[in-house]
């Protein structure tokens, strides 16, 4: 079937096609990784669906389950099977803490969100409803907010504000407190009986060059009600066989397609890791974030970078890979200082942290003192008398009268992520760009 979907397609069809199937699938792939971890029997993570797995201590280079992993927050993370019912997500009270729930589609498009800023800390019931449910609410749901989303599956995310190591274990209890309760218990009659899937094993798409993604675009988007807006380009797809539930072979293709393909997917890859506008060295996040619409490689950039991104009114993470004389930040070479001015301190409502990360994995730093970032909540950062902030980033510790503002950086490239936790409206409007990092002189 897949060489007759290919059959009648030119090499530059089939190239062109593949390029826009991959920049389209690959969130979708990289999105995988959770659903994977949670279903396959030999992962350590293996549960039910609706199940929340607490991550109760704050993360640290070992953590390998997303890029570029925040240290701010405790996490827990469920995967809500949608297919036959509603979910009910039950927070506890939270005492003015921070908290989001973040609710992702199989697209990576983000639901609307539960927690602090969108709906308070008092306690409350929210119901997420799938495409296929056609039901009504039980009388003892009726006015409780409910959430809707176009995907069978969705992660949902629970990130919890942490004060420092002393707060973990306050915090820990309370994520024993958010529940995930079955429709059933709702509404008379039992849960219904879903059939099996047959989940295919991990693979990381970052480290493949060849058409296997599209194995895995077709099993994610058989989970994922498509606008009619989109039903154009995926039946362009269809051309190469990319089709939502089917198989993917790519040695059933002929061999130039095949050969175009993979030539497609290679500037794909390309186009997905080109570096955007930078603004002193940092890229700004984009308004669209989240709700990426049709911006199909913005939403691969993201994936790609920074996956399961915050919506903008949540949480923006301004990165830059560069100092200010637009060089490659590496720890191998140089030392730097971040010097926030007393009126550029980061605009959040919420709070804010710096973070630095190794390039080649995207993983956080090890280093002796385990401190992963610094931010408004770190108790012994000190400032200038000028009341400005200067963070220093080196591999080395610095000398003493810097080392409560030392971030440790790894012996090699790296990147740093400025974390704004309810951003203000300066920083929603793109009107707040961070100071440029400097590297130091010898």
């Amino acid at each position: 079937m897949l060489e007759q979907a290919a059959s009648g397609l030119t090499a530059q069809e089939a190239r062109v096609i593949a390029r826009e199937a991959y920049v389209f699938g690959l969130p979708l792939v990289e999105n995988y990784r959770l659903f994977a971890l949670d279903h396959l029997p030999d992962s350590p993570h293996f549960r039910p669906s609706n199940t929340w797995r607490h991550v109760s201590r704050l993360v640290t280079p070992e953590d390998r389950d997303v890029v570029t992993p925040n240290s701010d927050t405790l996490y827990s993370e469920a995967c809500l099977d949608l297919r036959g019912a509603p979910v009910i997500i039950e927070t506890p009270e939270l005492d003015g803490r921070y908290f989001c729930i973040q609710l992702v589609d199989i697209t990576t498009n983000n639901l609307p969100y539960i927690g602090t800023r969108a709906t308070g800390t008092s306690p409350g019931r929210f119901v997420v409803v799938g495409p296929d449910w056609k039901g009504t609410m039980p009388g003892n749901l009726h006015g409780v907010p409910v959430i809707h989303s176009a995907s069978r599956f969705v992660l949902a995310l629970l990130r919890i504000g942490v004060d420092g190591p002393q707060d973990v274990p306050v915090v820990a209890a309370l994520q024993q407190r958010f529940r995930l309760l079955s429709f059933s218990d709702f509404s008379e009659g039992g849960a219904q009986r879903l059939p099996d899937i047959a989940w295919p094993p991990y693979f990381d798409p970052k480290k493949d060059e060849t058409l296997r993604a599209f194995e895995y675009v077709n099993f994610m988007m058989q989970w994922h009600r498509f606008l009619d807006s989109a039903q154009p380009v995926l039946e362009r797809f269809a051309r190469i066989g990319v089709r939502a539930g089917e198989r993917f072979d790519a040695k059933a293709l002929p061999s130039d397609v095949r050969a175009a393909m993979l030539e497609g997917v290679k500037v794909a890859r390309d186009d997905i890791r080109r570096t955007p506008t930078l603004y002193q060295g940092w890229e700004l996040p984009d308004p669209k974030v989240g709700a990426y619409g049709d911006d199909y490689l913005l939403r691969a950039h993201v994936a790609w970078n920074y996956l399961y991104a915050n919506s903008p009114e949540e949480a923006i993470y301004p990165i830059t890979h560069r100092d200010a004389a637009d060089q490659p930040l590496d720890g191998s070479t140089g030392r730097y200082v971040l010097r926030f001015p007393r009126e550029a301190l980061p605009p959040a409502r919420f709070f804010w942290s710096v973070t630095a990360y190794d390039t080649r994995t995207r993983m956080l730093v090890e280093n002796p003192l385990q401190r992963y970032s610094l931010g408004d909540r770190s108790r012994e950062l000190k400032k200038s008398e000028d009341g400005s902030l200067s963070l220093f980033l080196q591999q080395e510790a610095p000398e003493a009268r810097r080392m409560e503002n030392w971030l440790p950086v790894p012996d090699g490239r790296f990147y740093v992520v400025l974390r704004i936790y309810g951003p203000k409206e300066e920083a929603l409007r793109g009107r707040y760009i961070p100071p440029a990092i400097e590297a130091l002189s010898d």
